[in-house]
């Protein structure tokens, strides 16, 4: 994939795919790792595609990940260091995260997700707060249940 990369996470729970976009220490990382533990914890597939910077581009109508070549396969886990991960080589994408100050999301949206464009494809978007993943999953669960309501319950 030759795209350029964005700076993101992204992580598959079961067959979704999932792009985390924040700042820098907005807890991209701790949310995929709440996330994919989440998903592995119901026996589902829990992996990270890309730590950090994502390569996302459209390939035949759909949204694909994969990670730069140089981080394939790892995880920075702050305070820790840069460890190895199980992960996969790409992801479609069919739910973007974004981590945003928790002052600054509404307590009860009309609409829980909105639309962004990413290389010229619509995907569901979802606020979430940055740096508190257990929330955040939350969110992710009911957005999961929402977008595909007779799928299965991955995280």
């Amino acid at each position: 994939m030759t795209a350029p990369a964005v700076h993101a996470n992204c992580v598959i729970v079961g067959t979704v795919g999932l792009l985390i976009r924040g700042g820098a220490g907005s807890g991209k990382t701790s949310l995929a790792d709440i996330v994919i533990e989440a998903a592995r914890a119901k026996g589902n597939l829990g992996r990270l595609v890309a730590d950090d910077y994502t390569h996302i581009a459209a390939v035949d109508g759909r949204l694909e990940a994969q990670a730069p070549q140089a981080i394939e396969g790892r995880m920075e886990v702050r305070g820790f260091g840069v460890v190895e991960a199980p992960f996969a080589r790409y992801a479609q994408i069919h739910l973007v995260i974004d981590l945003t100050p928790a002052e600054t999301i509404e307590r009860l949206p009309e609409q829980p997700l909105t639309q962004a464009c990413l290389d010229g494809g619509q995907l569901p978007v979802l606020v979430c707060p940055q740096n508190d993943p257990e929330h955040s999953l939350r969110l992710i669960r009911w957005a999961l249940r929402h977008l595909f309501p007779k799928g299965p319950d991955y995280i």
